[in-house]
């Protein structure tokens, strides 16, 4: 029997997770507690002693999953390091949930909202403590190609009585940079739909850290009292480092570090080895200045005033209609050759405007601004109706797209409208880490032109997605990573819903063909045609092979689920003694809960085999009948006189016959 908490409510059971891990449903920890993510006491077998906790992951928004191994094996006392992880049943939901182990900080978050002012750290107590271990972290993430992206004042905690040393929280709960203010982001991070962000690089990282050292020093929020439109506003107006100070205005030590870590340009930006230089007490080699190129004069958009084409290309994003009435307009290319004169980005706004000069806001003329913004200012995210994300971040933005945070037709006309491709265009050279994308959207476009299931938009979520579990409503709260479980959980679901007719839906096409690369086109075939009795069996042959990949031998629920519209299949066999035995044996097939022995029963190439044969020899039975009934229906008519006239002829041949034996009986007589 359950134990019973202080209320008198039965407790629930501990969570498994993998062999050694249990996580507590009952036991919450409120401070440890990420934004898309509830902190609960775990335990560990093999370490009873062990002070651990577990995050449980909400299911709106996908995990980096691929960061989370590459973590595991780091050394150190700067992050919260993941330890375990897997899918759980969670009681409080009903569903199954991901969740990830770690070890338990040992002193509290440095403060539980953004917007709450703490008591500041002195310079020398960040450089000498809540520094270093900070730093050493970042480097080692950095030599391996990592970045973190959640590194902001809410995800601190003090490791040490006095207050002083930091550890960074976890980053694995949500995608990359979702969960980060606006005042922790560079510009162009700033500008892209939160779960947009991408997985960025190590200069991202190390703008969010020069803007949590801000509010380690004044103890308060970067830029406070701005709101976010506001804030990024300023940022490209004034640039971050006086945006983000504010009123404020820093001397000693600190200065220099703050003003490389928030440097607007990344090429101007200081790295992890300038960090630590500086930290050595070693002077920094001076830096060539970036010059941002700014207009004699302004160009006004909706009544303000900017001098930079990142600036018109910010209020462009913002007022679609007023970038159509410039691109028609000449002032725009004036001002941009005579007042800012800058050839390259003259160069692409031409290319940006090349797709025509329609006024009206239609899907062509909303490409046309995207391409705009993105000439204007090529390192911000590509921007479209709304939506914006980094050239990364399409993937984990398509995610929340279908989980209602935005709409997924914007992502699907921005892929279908070669929007990467131009972003991609824009840039002054490729990294090699962006060949890679490039190829994936090459890759992913045509399957938008496909609407078969299996293809289309949720196909591309798969393909961006690698780690993402399966949408369809008929599985989705089972938490599937993989095709091999997804007979099983088909099962689980199918035992809740006896009732209901079993469709292969689009999600449950597209993870399929995403992950099972055998998944040829000749699966979905026949579940995308008009035929109901072949859908009926393209349906089958799928769950079949599904079931022969990693499914249980038996999936009964699932199969009486499928089975309901296999009469009009029966129904295509011509001979009824057939139907009848199909018929009959199908209440047991179904029961055992075999696809392969179905498909043997009710699509049987031998029985198909005889039953096509016997229906032709009936069919020509059939003709033969009716050409004699055919030639009877002509000849009624002249019956009678035929009938007379083979009276006669017989009547003759008679009386011959009879005068022949009479002549042969005198013969013999007179003989």
């Amino acid at each position: 029997m359950a134990s019973e908490d202080a209320g008198g409510q039965a407790a629930r059971p501990p969570v498994r997770l993998g062999e050694r891990f249990e996580i507590f449903p009952d036991r919450p920890l409120a401070e440890l507690r990420s934004p898309n993510a509830a902190g609960f006491v775990a335990s560990d077998h093999d370490r009873p002693n062990a002070n651990i906790f577990g995050l449980v992951c909400d299911a709106d928004l996908p995990p980096r999953h691929e960061l989370i191994g590459a973590l595991q094996g780091l050394r150190t006392d700067a992050l919260l390091v993941p330890r375990h992880w897997g899918v759980v049943v969670w009681p409080p939901t009903g569903r199954r949930h991901f969740a990830v182990i770690f070890d338990r900080p040992t002193g509290s978050r440095v403060t539980p909202a953004i917007t709450q002012p703490i008591e500041p750290l002195t310079e020398d107590e960040i450089i000498h403590h809540a520094l270093p271990g900070l730093v050493d972290l970042l480097k080692d993430l950095f030599a391996a190609g990592l970045t973190h992206r959640a590194i902001r004042p809410t995800n601190l905690f003090f490791r040490d009585a006095q207050h002083r040393a930091v550890v960074l929280g976890e980053c694995v709960s949500a995608p990359p940079a979702a969960l980060q203010p606006l005042a922790c982001e560079p510009i162009e991070s700033a500008l892209a739909n939160a779960s947009g962000r991408g997985n960025g690089t190590a200069a991202d990282d190390l703008y969010a850290l020069g803007a949590t050292l801000l509010y380690l020093l004044y103890g308060k929020y970067p830029g406070a009292g701005a709101n976010d439109e506001q804030l990024v506003a300023e940022k490209i107006a004034r640039g971050s480092y006086a945006a983000l100070l504010g009123s404020e205005r820093p001397t000693g030590r600190l200065v220099e570090l703050l003003r490389g870590l928030l440097a607007d340009d990344p090429r101007e930006r200081w790295t992890i080895d300038d960090v630590e230089t500086w930290l050595e007490g070693r002077r920094q080699a001076p830096r060539q200045t970036v010059i941002v190129r700014r207009a004699a004069r302004p160009y006004e958009v909706s009544g303000q005033p900017f001098y930079t084409a990142r600036g018109v290309g910010y209020a462009f994003a913002r007022d679609p209609a007023a970038a159509l009435r410039a691109a028609k307009g000449p002032e725009f290319e004036v001002w941009l050759q005579r007042s800012l004169c800058d050839d390259e980005r003259s160069r692409l706004v031409a290319a940006a405007l090349a797709e025509g000069h329609d006024v009206g806001l239609s899907g062509h003329d909303e490409r046309m601004v995207a391409r705009l913004c993105i000439a204007l200012d090529p390192s911000a995210p590509v921007r479209y109706k709304g939506f914006a994300a980094a050239i990364d971040g399409f993937g984990s933005a398509l995610v929340a797209a279908f989980r209602g945070r935005g709409s997924v037709q914007h992502v699907a006309e921005a892929i279908g409208g070669r929007l990467p491709q131009f972003w991609f265009a824009a840039q002054p050279a490729l990294k090699p880490e962006q060949v890679p994308i490039l190829k994936a959207f090459e890759r992913i476009r045509p399957h938008l032109d496909d609407r078969r299931p299996g293809f289309g938009i949720e196909r591309i979520l798969y393909e961006m997605n690698p780690r993402l579990h399966c949408l369809s409503p008929a599985i989705e709260s089972d938490y599937v990573l993989d095709v091999g479980q997804v007979m099983a959980a088909l099962e689980r679901s199918s035992q809740q819903r006896s009732g209901d007719d079993f469709q292969i839906d689009r999600h449950l096409a597209a993870f399929i063909a995403a992950r099972h690369r055998a998944a040829g086109s000749d699966w979905y075939d026949a579940v995308a045609g008009n035929d109901g009795p072949q859908r009926t069996l393209g349906t089958l042959y799928v769950l079949a092979r599904l079931q022969a990949i990693n499914g249980p031998a038996a999936a009964p629920a699932l199969a009486q689920r499928a089975a309901r519209p296999l009469g009009a299949v029966i129904e295509r066999y011509h001979n009824r003694a057939r139907r009848a035995r199909i018929a009959a044996e199908l209440p047991k097939a179904v029961a055992k809960g075999n696809f392969a022995e179905l498909l043997s029963l009710v699509d049987n190439a031998h029985d198909r085999a005889q039953d096509a044969q016997g229906f032709q020899l009936a069919q020509r039975e059939y003709i033969g009948i009716e050409r004699e009934f055919e030639r009877l229906r002509i000849e009624g008519p002249k019956r009678p006189e035929r009938a007379a006239q083979l009276g006669q002829r017989y009547a003759a041949t008679t009386a011959s016959f009879l005068a022949w034996l009479v002549a042969l009986a005198v013969v013999v007589a007179m003989s």
